[in-house]
């Protein structure tokens, strides 16, 4: 049964940006460059500026010059307002300085030529002017307040859509289906790079030339390639509507590459989060997403695409407006409103990638993706993780499906578990490679990456303590994620292979630990073999395992010593320098002042006498040579034991 968690994969974050309702004022301008929204109050004088930083939240007086068909600011630290209210010029007033500099970017008399809409590049450096008659790029003279006519391009304008994020322009020619592409670059004089125009694929309508709406085209940004998305709507309404994915290169003509299939058709508008493209319909009052790397079906050169999911509606949201000024005059304690906003709303305006602005309310939000309820019903988990391992927010949705894996009552199959582990291990490859191939996920978002520390502390770790999990299945999840690093050659931590130790010989599952030391499961390492060494009053045989892993790591018998007497086994070393034949010759002073180190009188008084027994054996005398140094650990033994006899 789906949790209530589960109901919506979709959901609105609140922008903390809060206008006035469209209701209230002359006009509203959001401004997605510099995310600010311009409200013109009464007589078209009064600015109020509404945006993230507190710096951007202000009133500002404008001249009275007639109504406002566009307003915003420029970028940098010289901000210059620029302010569109005739369909023939621009003007642009320093309204920060000290004196209301203002100059006029009037458009050139010719053809009836009439501004479309104005955007500001890199901050403030340039302008691009987007006319009735085409593109014109100008220079930015800021210190002069003054431009500089750099480039244009003549077109028949429609309309146009600038994405500031991608610094991509899209122009459509007027009574066509026809789009022409802008980059722009820095580096480049003027920045500018016209691509080519492409044509849309849309059908005709009782014969007509198509055209090409505005609402209809939106620009996505996904996996690191630009794509201009078309809504392609049947005008018999016989057919489905789809979305076109044309892939927009830098050399190149822009080339279908993705058909998003809706099964249904009507007004649809486009948002696009973390490389997702959320499809909205209004009808409906539902949203569908589709992931281009994700459920592709290849119909020639085309790759179509479904649902990853079933349509949904976005998930409720509540809304706590503000008291309007007039009523907090009259009642100063008056609380915010409290409303629950209609869902996919006429008053819904899109701004590209994610930005919902809703007129009505005078409120903006994100549209985000619910993780966790899109994992609870995507019904293969290694689908889940395959979506999942292409979000910037996955991390832990995926920690926690591995988690659930190992859940007494709901335990996945050891060779689901096997492909989940493929899949992170893979993926961590990738992400930590110097060198990626075409053949492995093509299709890359921001480098996830989940590690094998990560793996032990939020899956493994947990249930190493709960009784009611076998040790059998940990064990064996552990291996298998070890055969998977192994797999893809990725160097197994120590960590991991201690907890396997720890774990077979808790459970007196010597046998299975012979097995996996011999047949290498557990790779040879000196801090296991101290780990062995440290569990031999637990399990004798662990002695011998070590030092036969010692062996194997072709450590040298001096080095084993050194190993055995750090790890404050003092009385194994003294048993492997018998079984390599060196009592004679090894120091007698390193054993005696790691004994004396360890504090304890009966080890350092066994250590004493094995020595002694040597110099008797030796030398016919209980005494040390002076070149062994040895008298401070005399002088001592005489303190804990007495003289000798």
């Amino acid at each position: 049964m789906m949790s209530a968690r589960s109901v919506h994969y979709l959901e609105l974050e609140e922008i903390p940006i809060h206008f006035e309702s469209i209701n209230k004022v002359e006009g509203a301008f959001f401004d997605l460059y510099n995310f600010q929204m311009f409200t013109v109050h009464r007589g078209n004088t009064d600015v109020k500026v509404k945006g993230l930083k507190e710096d951007d939240n202000f009133k500002m007086t404008i001249p009275p010059k007639g109504p406002v068909l566009s307003i915003k600011f420029s970028g940098g630290e010289q901000k210059v307002l620029s302010i569109q209210r005739k369909k023939t010029h621009v003007e642009f007033v320093n309204v920060f300085a000290s004196h209301n500099q203002e100059v006029f970017l009037p458009v050139k008399p010719s053809g009836g030529s009439e501004v479309v809409s104005f955007h500001w590049l890199f901050k403030n450096e340039y302008l691009i002017l987007i006319l009735t008659t085409g593109v014109e790029i100008y220079q930015f003279l800021g210190h002069r307040l003054q431009f500089r006519y750099l480039k244009g391009y003549s077109i028949n304008v429609a309309w146009a859509h600038y994405f500031p994020d991608e610094l991509t322009l899209l122009v459509c020619a007027k009574g066509s289906n026809i789009i022409h592409p802008f980059q722009f670059r820095k580096g480049i004089s003027p920045p500018v790079m016209r691509l080519p125009k492409f044509e849309v694929d849309i059908p005709t309508v009782r014969g007509m030339k198509p055209q090409l709406s505005e609402q209809d085209v939106s620009l996505a940004k996904l996996y690191k390639a630009i794509y201009v998305c078309v809504v392609r709507n049947n005008p018999q309404g016989q057919q489905d509507a789809e979305v076109l994915l044309y892939h927009l290169v830098p050399d190149g003509s822009a080339k279908m590459m993705h058909i998003l299939e809706m099964h249904c058709s009507g007004r649809f508008m486009i948002s696009v989060t973390d490389n997702i493209v959320v499809i909205h319909h209004q009808a409906s009052k539902t949203s569908m997403i589709f992931d281009i790397a994700f459920n592709g079906e290849k119909k020639g050169s085309l790759l179509r695409h479904y649902p990853v999911l079933a349509p949904l509606p976005i998930a409720p949201c509540t809304l706590k407006l503000p008291p309007t000024s007039s009523t907090s005059s009259i009642n100063p304690g008056q609380a915010a409103q409290v409303i629950h906003p209609e869902m996919y709303s006429p008053k819904w305006v899109p701004f590209a990638p994610r930005v919902i602005v809703d007129a009505q309310y005078g409120v903006m939000w994100w549209v985000n993706l619910k993780l966790d309820a899109i994992s609870a019903m995507l019904p293969s988990k290694d689908k889940v993780v395959d979506f999942l391992l292409l979000r910037k927010d996955g991390h832990d949705v995926i920690l926690n499906i591995c988690r659930e894996a190992l859940e007494p009552g709901q335990q996945y199959p050891l060779n689901v578990i096997s492909s989940i582990f493929d899949k992170l291990n893979v993926a961590y490859k990738i992400a930590t490679s110097a060198v990626h191939t075409q053949d492995q996920l093509p299709y890359r978002a921001d480098k996830l990456v989940i590690d094998q520390k990560q793996v032990y502390t939020k899956v493994f770790a947990p249930f190493i303590d709960r009784k009611d999990l076998q040790y059998k299945f940990l064990v064996a999840t552990v291996v298998e994620y070890i055969r998977s690093l192994h797999k893809l050659h990725i160097h197994v931590e120590h960590f991991l292979y201690e907890m396997v130790i720890n774990l077979l010989i808790e459970n007196k599952c010597f046998y299975q630990l012979h097995q996996f030391l011999q047949y290498h499961v557990i790779s040879d390492s000196r801090p296991l073999a101290c780990l062995l060494l440290s569990r031999e009053l637990v399990y004798p045989p662990a002695q011998q395992l070590a030092l036969d892993m010692f062996k194997r790591l072709s450590e040298s018998d001096s080095d084993i010593i050194d190993i055995l007497l750090s790890s404050g086994q003092l009385l194994t070393a003294l048993r492997f320098v018998k079984s390599v034949g060196k009592v004679d010759t090894v120091s007698a002073r390193q054993f005696l002042e790691a004994a004396a180190n360890e504090g304890d009188k009966m080890l350092f008084n066994a250590v004493y006498k094995f020595f002694e027994e040597r110099n008797i054996r030796l030398r016919k005398n209980a005494e040390f040579p002076h070149g062994e140094d040895c008298k401070q650990y005399e002088l001592l033994y005489r303190k804990w034991f007495g003289a000798h006899e």
